[in-house]
């Protein structure tokens, strides 16, 4: 299934191997990689990242609704900023994690909040899924307050995801399609 979403400022697309030096930009900074879970090692170079999206393209049509990889692209210049995911969380996967990634540069400016609620918008629109949630390490500070601007509420902590301690965060389609922020754009 191919995606295409926007809200005012960004598109949410799937990923493309053209894509490569823009996705090193997220999963090469040595800000990024040590707050992903599960825990990798930052990527090194673009060769090895166009595996990765060649990887993750061929991996999309695949994955069940709502789950999948996708790029986020400013509207006005289409310059890659950041990445979504939405999977189901180990180690039983019953659970379905939204996740985001920017890269650096693109940190403070809201995309990934703004990203991220029309992503919910679009997972929750089907009525398939009720909920979502978002793990991030104690100290992401940033992961944390974006699952808290989504409205996502802190429902505790746990090991049992990715053998790492963290906080776990969930948003109820019912909480979402209410909310203020699924009436923004």
């Amino acid at each position: 299934m191919t995606l295409k979403l926007e809200t005012d400022r960004l598109v949410i697309r799937d990923w493309e191997e053209d894509d490569a030096d823009a996705a090193l930009e997220i999963y090469g900074s040595a800000d990024v990689a040590p707050w992903l879970s599960p825990a990798i090692d930052k990527v090194p170079d673009a060769a090895t990242m166009r595996l990765i999206l060649q990887s993750w393209i061929e991996a999309q049509p695949n994955f069940v609704v709502p789950a999948g990889r996708w790029a986020v692209a400013r509207r006005d210049d289409g310059e890659v900023v950041g990445a979504l995911l939405i999977r189901l969380l180990p180690p039983y996967e019953e659970d379905l994690e939204i996740g985001w990634q920017l890269r650096p540069s693109a940190w403070g400016h809201g995309y990934a909040t703004e990203a991220s609620r029309g992503l919910l918008r679009w997972a929750f629109s089907g009525g398939e899924v009720d909920e979502l949630f978002a793990v991030a390490r104690p100290q992401n500070t940033r992961a944390i307050a974006t699952a808290k601007r989504l409205g996502m509420e802190w429902v505790g902590e746990t090991d049992k995801y990715y053998d790492l301690n963290l906080q776990v965060y969930r948003i109820r389609a019912s909480e979402f399609t209410n909310s203020p922020a699924a009436q923004s754009r």
